[in-house]
């Protein structure tokens, strides 16, 4: 496919060459038509003239007075004739020499126009008139050479051609220079997505035109969620390495130390098993380490994917029957990434499901901000205990069974969107209780 800009000078080219062609047959046209024009005008006052030398005498006969009648047509092949037709008598300039001008017809009294050759190739315009004057019919027919017109025409139009055509590369050249400047900061975005690629920039710059700043933005945004998302995985990764490594030293010190009351092959089978462990937690790890972005970055559409949710977790408790009540206002949008929100709702909601004993609450609510209730009927936690539930690093799986890392990492998204999230004794169900709010931005 085309560049944009080989695709726009082509456009402008061709839009160009035709506008021009345009102005040059129009521009071509009227010149031609005005100067007819002029030598028509020119040639009335000529024929009006020869009108008032014409008179009659006793005997009816064609008299001219000369003082009316302009020289040029006394000069032989001037480009300037005349002709008189008075009943078969035909009177002719002296400019004419032993030519005739060809007769138009008439059908009336009035004037024609019209082209014919002249004496020495000359191409005429004549005017024709049939008059009464003094009670005798004549037929008047003037003629002026358009040859000295069409010779300036023609440089004109070569001067006019060879001024467009200069004009057109001009313009062609301008607009060139002016369509690379302008698409500058689309290389320069080019060039950046690739530094971004590489991982050699964190974002794009902000300081592009308008047009591109939406682009620009949802690249930004885009960039950060991954790299947030990124982070919250290796976090994860790294919490699950140090859940796995006490255990894991325990078993191999236990292996060790009994070594003389296990025999051989269990001893053997069990190092096998630990070891096995930990080469695939350092695979983990480094596959962490090296991990690339995702490729997609999907809004969450609550009507859908609230209900899978629930669906899904549901599927996770089959021996619970429980009590799913749920409040979403008409026209409720939540522009956060998808896996960001299935994450952090998805986290909470499983310590809903794990805890509750007949009923889940989930309450939306839109104002100022987003607010995201999720409540249950369950024991709860103790008061002094819930600030800690969101510390990284502090677990109560130890001492609660079921609260501690997927609340943390729920904490990590809210926070990563700007929000925050709260966790009290529900009053309603009195059980556990978590408030979220989240900006409310498009």
């Amino acid at each position: 496919m085309k560049s944009i800009q080989s695709r726009l000078i082509s456009g402008l080219f061709i839009s160009l060459v035709i506008v021009f062609s345009a102005l040059w047959f129009s521009v071509s046209y009227n010149i031609q038509k005005l100067s007819e024009n002029y030598i028509t005008t020119r040639l009335e006052h000529d024929i009006e003239s020869l009108l008032t030398a014409i008179s009659f005498n006793k005997e009816n006969r064609l008299t001219l007075n000369e003082k009316y009648i302009n020289a040029i047509y006394h000069r032989p092949f001037s480009g300037h004739y005349y002709t008189i037709h008075h009943n078969n008598n035909i009177i002719r300039s002296r400019s004419l020499w032993d030519k005739n001008l060809q007769l138009q017809k008439q059908a009336q009294i009035g004037l024609i126009k019209s082209n014919q050759p002249g004496p020495d190739n000359q191409s005429l315009i004549t005017l024709t008139a049939k008059y009464t004057k003094q009670g005798q019919k004549i037929i008047l027919m003037v003629a002026e050479d358009l040859t000295p017109v069409v010779n300036d025409i023609n440089a004109f139009k070569n001067y006019f051609s060879v001024t467009a055509l200069l004009i057109l590369l001009s313009l062609l050249l301008l607009q060139f220079y002016t369509l690379r400047g302008g698409l500058k900061p689309l290389r320069q975005l080019q060039i950046e997505l690739g530094e971004l690629e590489k991982g050699n920039i964190k974002q794009l710059t902000t300081e592009v035109p308008a047009e591109l700043k939406s682009v620009v933005g949802e690249v930004n945004h885009l960039s950060l969620a991954l790299y947030k998302r990124l982070k919250r995985s290796r976090d994860a990764l790294s919490d699950l390495s140090h859940a796995i490594k006490k255990p894991l030293t325990l078993l191999q010190h236990f292996n060790d130390q009994n070594k003389h009351k296990l025999d051989t092959q269990s001893s053997e089978y069990l190092a096998q098993q630990i070891k096995t462990m930990q080469h695939l937690t350092d695979r983990i790890l480094k596959q962490a380490r090296i991990a690339g972005s995702i490729k997609h970055n999907s809004s969450f559409i609550i009507n859908d994917d609230l209900s899978m949710l629930i669906k899904t977790i549901s599927a996770m408790y089959p021996g619970k029957v429980l009590n799913i009540n749920t409040h979403i206002p008409d026209n409720f949008m939540i522009y956060i990434d998808r896996e960001d929100m299935l994450e952090l709702l998805g986290n909470i909601m499983d310590n809903a499901w794990k805890w509750a004993e007949k009923t889940v609450s989930l309450e939306f609510h839109y104002n100022s901000k987003i607010t995201i209730i999720i409540e249950d009927d369950g024991p709860g936690t103790n008061a002094s205990t819930l600030n800690e539930l969101i510390q990284r690093g502090v677990r109560l799986d130890e001492s609660i069974e079921g609260y501690g890392f997927g609340l943390a990492i729920s904490a990590d998204i809210i926070q990563d969107n700007n929000g925050t999230i709260e966790f009290s004794k529900s009053e309603k169900l009195n059980g556990f209780k978590a408030t979220i709010q989240l900006p409310a931005t498009e």
